[in-house]
C-alpha cells in the first residue's frame, strides 16, 4: 500500500510540473484575485485526475471494485474538465453526475446504505447511497475558495474513511482511499498557498466522484456525509439561499475583497460558509483556509471516534 501511494504521488508531481507550464503556454489561465496575480493555470484538478487514474488502474490488478471507482470517477472528472475550457450548463453539471451514478447503482449488484448505530438498507433506500456522487461533485465544487483548502480536506477526508474502513475490516476500501489521498496531496503541492495553478472544476467534480463512489461501493456513504459535513452544509446554504441550482455568475456574491481581505457582503442573501466564518471580522485568504481545514480535520475525528465508540459498545457500523 505504501508502494501505490508513492507512485502515485511521483506521477502527479512529475505530471503536474509540466501541466502547469503547459496550463501558461496555451492560456488557460484566471485571476488570482487575492494576489492581484494573472496567467494562474485554471485546470490544476487535471493532475489528481491522471494520478488517481494511475492508481486505480494498477489497483484493478487485485481489487475487483477498482476498475469501477476510475469509471465513474475519471467520467465525472471529464465532465469538469470540458467546463474548464468550454463552460457547461450548471444543470448539466448536476444531472451529468447523477446520471453517472445511477448508471452505477444499475451495475452494481446489491447497493446498499448503513446507517451508523441503526442499520443496513437495501432497495430503493439502499439506492439513495448514489446520490453521494452528484451530491459530493457539487458540494466540492461549491466550496473550493482559497489556495489549497480542497486538496488537503480531500487527504483529511480520505484518511478518515481508511480508518473507518479499517475498522470495518475492508482493507480493498483502505487500499482506495490511500490512493485518492496520495492523489490530492500530489495536487495540493501545486495548489497550496501561494498556488501555481487553481484546482479547476475537474478537479472538484474529479475528486468529489472519486472518494463519493468509493463510498458507494463500500458503503461508507454516511461516513463520508458526517466527514465533509462541512461541504455539504455548505452546498445546502447556498442553493436554498439562492432558490436552486444556480452557476456563480447568476447570484450575488456573499462575500467581497478589500485589499487583500475577505468581508461579509451584507447586501447578498445568499449564505455560505464562507461568508459564515468571515462574520466576525474580515480575514485573509490563509486565514479562511485554516478555519476551514480545522473545520474538517474536527469532522473527520468525529467521525473517526464515533466508529470507534461504536466498535466497542458493539454497535452496527
Amino acid at each position: 500500500m505504501l508502494e501505490i501511494f508513492v507512485v502515485v504521488v511521483v506521477v502527479g508531481v512529475l505530471f503536474g510540473k509540466w501541466w502547469v507550464s503547459f496550463q501558461k503556454s496555451a492560456g488557460l489561465t484566471s485571476r488570482d484575485v487575492y494576489k492581484e496575480i494573472d496567467n494562474v493555470p485554471r485546470a490544476g484538478g487535471l493532475i489528481a485526475l491522471v494520478a488517481a487514474s494511475v492508481g486505480y488502474s494498477l489497483a484493478a490488478l487485485t481489487v475487483e471494485k477498482a476498475a469501477v471507482v476510475l469509471l465513474v470517477a475519471f467520467a465525472v472528472g471529464l465532465l469538469g474538465f470540458v467546463d474548464d475550457l468550454r463552460g457547461v450548463n450548471e444543470y448539466l453539471r448536476v444531472l451529468g453526475p447523477l446520471l453517472i451514478a445511477f448508471m452505477l447503482a444499475r451495475v452494481l449488484d446489491g447497493v446498499r446504505l448503513t446507517i451508523p448505530a441503526v442499520g443496513l438498507f437495501y432497495g430503493v433506500t439502499g439506492w439513495l447511497s448514489v446520490l453521494a456522487i452528484p451530491i459530493m461533485s457539487n458540494a466540492f465544487n461549491m466550496l473550493d475558495p482559497v489556495n489549497g483548502f480542497l486538496p488537503a480536506a480531500n487527504v483529511v477526508i480520505a484518511l478518515s474513511l481508511a480508518a473507518v474502513a479499517a475498522f470495518r475490516g475492508q482493507y480493498d476500501a483502505v487500499y482506495l482511499l490511500s490512493i485518492h489521498a496520495a492523489a490530492s496531496l500530489a495536487l495540493y503541492i501545486y495548489n497550496r498557498y501561494p498556488a501555481k495553478t487553481f484546482n479547476g472544476n475537474v478537479g472538484s467534480y474529479f475528486l468529489g466522484a472519486s472518494v463519493s463512489s468509493i463510498a458507494v461501493v463500500y458503503d461508507l456513504v454516511a461516513y463520508l456525509i458526517l466527514a465533509a459535513l462541512p461541504f455539504v452544509a455548505n452546498g445546502v446554504l447556498i442553493i436554498f439561499s439562492s432558490g436552486g441550482v444556480k452557476s456563480r455568475e447568476k447570484i450575488e456574491r456573499p462575500t467581497y475583497l478589500k485589499n487583500g481581505v475577505v468581508y461579509q457582503n451584507c447586501g447578498s442573501q445568499i449564505l455560505s460558509l464562507v461568508r459564515i466564518t468571515v462574520v466576525e471580522k474580515p480575514l485573509s485568504e490563509y486565514q479562511i483556509f485554516k478555519s476551514l481545514i480545522t473545520q474538517v480535520v474536527f469532522t473527520s475525528i468525529i467521525t473517526v471516534v464515533t466508529t470507534a465508540i461504536f466498535v466497542y459498545l458493539e454497535m452496527p457500523i
